[in-house]
């Protein structure tokens, strides 16, 4: 077998160890078993495997080069996040590559592979909305990509995950998000997107939950939806839950995972020629460029991205092991509206 294409991933593989085993091998380094050393020596034959110098050692000069590694790059949300990521590195005097992924929640999912033989001094990657299914598959990727370059998370990170971190505190978030809508005096609160999610503390299930039983409402399972953080997953998700309940049952708000999914929900209120925000109030995350110019314009969190990708590119460079918080603030716009009673 000749693979000309080889990574040192097809030599770990091949022999059944690790890739920090295959590189310690690479380097000659003596603390691996002779039998070991001789899997990984056929394999390396087998493959006809010509490391790269980053295989042989990660070499020892750095390169000024950093990565990201972000989902989903049609949203805007995450090109604000590489744009405060992109111009701090640049500022520092660093270069920033940027590496896609379909969806972290998948089995195809590991940065190791990825990366591993990048000439890169450390990278960011950004963690979001991960399944229980997977939560465990994933930390152990990430945990390999640090046994060769520093790694700083971004996103909804789980508070049990090991690495230097600047996330949002989306129950927090969440929380507040119920309590203004309360104020407003709506009690039936729906929120719309997202993955069915571990009781972690930081996540916005449990602020949604926490929410509610803080203003004494019950939770209503079918005000619940959970799915893709699109404008059509929003549209879709909202559509079926009025088709599915008798007018008198439907929220009077909205609560969506991010600005796109409220912008699905708009049009679906629409179409059912509902008046917003008259019969319905709908929130949205993240604040982006397009929310003041929605009808009516969106009122959003915003969770400052340029800040969180700038902070991270610091952290890296710094070698501080943090995990910090950013800060966020609701932008009141005309989506949402007090509740009239019928006298």
């Amino acid at each position: 077998m000749q693979n000309e294409n080889a990574t040192i991933y097809d030599i770990a593989s091949d022999a059944g160890v690790s890739i920090a085993t295959v590189s310690r091998v690479l380097r000659g380094e003596t603390n691996v078993s002779p039998a070991t050393r001789e899997k990984v020596q056929a394999a390396i034959d087998r493959h006809n495997y010509r490391p790269s110098s980053i295989a042989r050692g990660m070499i020892s000069k750095t390169t000024h080069s950093l990565g990201i590694v972000l989902p989903k790059l049609l949203n805007p949300h995450y090109a604000m996040i590489f744009s405060g990521a992109y111009e701090e590195a640049r500022k520092m005097g660093y270069s920033m590559s940027l590496f896609p992924w379909s969806s972290i929640d998948t089995r195809a999912y590991d940065p190791a592979t990825m990366l591993v033989e990048r000439r890169l001094d450390g990278v960011i990657v950004c963690v979001e909305y991960l399944s229980p299914d997977h939560d465990g598959q994933v930390l152990a990727a990430l945990r390999e990509l640090k046994r060769f370059m520093p790694v700083v998370l971004i996103g909804c990170v789980p508070p049990w995950y090991d690495f230097p971190a600047v996330s949002n505190n989306d129950a927090a978030m969440m929380r507040q998000i119920v309590a203004y809508l309360v104020s407003l005096g709506h009690e039936k609160i729906a929120f719309i997107g997202g993955v069915q999610e571990d009781k972690d503390p930081l996540r916005r299930d449990e602020g949604y939950m926490e929410g509610l039983r803080g203003a004494r409402l019950p939770y209503t399972g079918s005000y619940r939806v959970y799915g893709k953080g699109t404008a059509e997953a929003g549209e879709t998700a909202l559509g079926n839950m009025l088709d599915g309940l008798k007018p008198e049952y439907w929220p009077t708000a909205v609560i969506a995972l991010n600005d796109l999914v409220a912008m699905g929900c708009q049009a679906a209120a629409r179409k059912r020629g509902l008046d917003m925000p008259g019969q319905l109030s709908i929130v949205g995350c993240d604040d982006l460029f397009c929310a003041p110019y929605l009808c009516p314009p969106l009122t959003s969190i915003n969770t400052h991205q340029q800040r969180t990708g700038a902070r991270a590119v610091q952290l890296l460079i710094s070698g501080e092991d943090k995990k910090e918080t950013v800060e966020w603030e609701l932008i009141e716009r005309g989506s949402c509206a007090r509740v009239i009673r019928d006298q």
